[in-house]
């Protein structure tokens, strides 16, 4: 396993042409609807990255605030939010209490979960919301190839999610009010996996995942092979949860 500031040092200049998530307004508006900020929230963006959560609710609430732990990330995020702290997600260097909101989209994988969803519980208001997107397996069918993918393509990752995986920590942290929602991903393997922070090796063992994986998994992710490319339908859940009243 690779250390994860390293692995995004290589992948900052290109990280927003890296995956058609990256910078899709659906699945972003998607993200700010269940958060429900408003013109008086302060809302924390967790492995905010190159700023594009960060950025879409900036004009939106009254402060934001961006936490990363890779510099040259961040760099691409010059003016997406209010402030930006270097800092592990973990241990960060906030008081309780003060944010209405917090975000992380595909950022928990390279986490310890324990620690940073204590994390967030603690700097949440009470009855703040948390809004978590992660890429995940469908399911058991798919799961081990799904899995084999994601650590070929990041060798830095810690956690890898079927779809319940994260309600059921946040259910376990004190978290309520809990709903996921899925949302599909058509991406183009050749960009995806064009991140400069894996070898040509790498690049080569996922599209022949792709080309030896089983027929559950073709069917699932309505796997395309097209000229040079293959498409795959990668599946996200989102998750809402909000921070407990004292005496709910």
């Amino acid at each position: 396993m690779c250390d994860a500031t390293e692995h995004f040092i290589k992948r900052a200049e290109k990280y927003n042409s890296s995956a058609r998530w990256v910078d899709d307004k659906v699945l972003i508006r998607k993200i700010m609807d269940l958060a429900g900020a408003g013109r008086g929230d302060c809302v924390l963006d967790i492995g905010t990255g190159t700023g594009k959560i960060a950025q879409a609710f900036r004009s939106r609430v009254k402060h934001v605030v961006g936490v990363d732990i890779c510099g040259k990330m961040v760099m691409q995020a010059k003016g997406c939010a209010d402030q930006i702290v270097l800092t592990p997600a973990e241990s960060m260097p906030f008081k309780d209490n003060v944010f209405s909101v917090c975000v992380c989209r595909q950022g928990l994988q390279f986490m310890n979960m324990e620690a940073v969803l204590e994390e967030i519980h603690r700097v949440l208001k009470p009855g703040g919301r948390a809004i978590l997107c992660h890429l995940a397996a469908y399911g058991e069918k798919d799961k081990d190839e799904s899995f084999l993918i994601q650590r070929l393509r990041n060798p830095a990752r810690k956690n890898f999610f079927l779809p319940d995986d994260i309600p059921c920590l946040l259910r376990n942290n004190a978290f309520r009010d809990i709903e996921s929602f899925e949302y599909i991903s058509r991406e183009s393997v050749n960009q995806w996996i064009d991140n400069a922070a894996i070898s040509k090796n790498a690049k080569e063992q996922i599209k022949q995942a792709y080309r030896n994986a089983s027929e559950d998994f073709k069917r699932i992710h309505r796997v395309k092979f097209e000229k040079d490319d293959i498409f795959d339908s990668m599946k996200m859940v989102i998750v809402s949860a909000r921070k407990r009243v004292v005496n709910e």
